[in-house]
């Protein structure tokens, strides 16, 4: 007689009892080119009037505010599902850079002389405007793009009037920002233009002429020789 087989019984296949882990979203701005916008101009207005209290205040104000933009975002449900599953991560981040933000922003803007509080609150309108333009999903827009390259360099010119500068140069200073700025992304998205005949002729058309137009500005401001230029 053949022995019987003998039939191991079947091992319960091992329940994962471990945490499920929050995907790892960056919490900072991804794009990479705002932080040569904000920061080259901030740091040249810095180098001109010098770091005062009232300066040093609002650039941290400043930075702390453009690394809550991210994170905002995520809490506002703007962001993609994989985003949204770390919004308790980005409502700590959240709160403290806008804590740091408006603490620092409101010492700032009580040191500050009248000009230079102006100054303060048109970049706080600017930022309105910026985030308000993002909920709304048209953030890679032209137009937005025209309002976060405004807002970005603002603030550079916002520190020049804290530091007693007077209007015409901080005008001057901000519209070198400005247009140097815009002629690289209207070149920019002029290439992408042309490689996309999905994208309207149009706004090629628009993106050279804004292009033009920063290289003239350039060029006047040369050619009267104002030394900024």
């Amino acid at each position: 007689m053949s022995s019987p087989v003998m039939h191991r019984p079947a091992m319960p296949h091992p329940i994962n009892t471990s945490p499920a882990t929050t995907p790892f979203v960056p919490l900072y701005p991804k794009e990479h080119g705002a932080y040569a916008i904000l920061g080259v101009p901030l740091t040249a207005a810095l180098s001109i009037v010098g770091i005062t209290p009232a300066t040093a205040l609002f650039s941290v104000a400043t930075i702390a505010a453009f690394l809550a933009h991210e994170p905002m975002l995520i809490v506002m449900g703007c962001r993609g599902q994989r985003a949204r599953q770390s919004t308790p991560r980005a409502m700590r981040a959240l709160v403290f850079r806008m804590t740091m933000a408006v603490s620092c922003g409101i010492l700032s803007f009580w040191l500050s002389p009248p000009l230079g509080r102006a100054g303060m609150l048109l970049c706080l309108l600017f930022a309105t405007v910026d985030v308000a333009v993002a909920a709304a999903g048209h953030s890679r827009a032209f137009a937005a793009q025209l309002i976060g390259i405004s807002g970005l360099t603002l603030p550079s010119a916002a520190v020049l009037a804290i530091g007693g500068i007077s209007v015409d140069v901080v005008s001057q200073f901000w519209l070198i920002w400005f247009f140097g700025r815009l002629a690289t992304t209207a070149s920019v998205r002029t290439a992408i233009a042309c490689n996309k005949r999905s994208m309207a002729a149009a706004h090629s058309y628009v993106c050279d002429l804004l292009l033009v137009t920063s290289i003239a500005a350039c060029g006047w401001g040369i050619v009267t020789g104002h030394l900024m230029w």
